[in-house]
């Protein structure tokens, strides 16, 4: 029994955590492909620990979101629209 639930435990938590999230933001809100960036990146990337949701603030975003643009040379870096009050993005 234990073989057939856990599977289906770790299925339907990583499609919990694998769905677009948005961020809250007062000049327009962030939308985040987040199971794009899992298949391009190891979690520890982002998260400290186990991966599992986290706050995240403007100050936190700006610092793992756009330094982590800027050094991938790619994604959105210039300007806060390119981000905020957008559609989510293929890059």
């Amino acid at each position: 029994m234990k073989r057939i639930i856990y599977p289906a435990l770790a299925m339907l938590m990583l499609n919990t955590v694998a769905d677009a999230k948005v961020f809250k933001a007062y000049n327009g809100d962030v939308d985040f492909n987040h199971s794009k960036h899992m298949g391009m990146y190891p979690c520890k990337d982002c998260h400290e620990g186990p991966p599992r949701p986290f706050g995240i603030n403007k100050e936190k975003a700006h610092k793992l979101c756009i330094g982590c643009h800027t050094k991938e040379g790619a994604g959105p870096t210039r300007h806060c629209s390119q981000c905020h009050g957008n559609k989510p993005q293929d890059d």
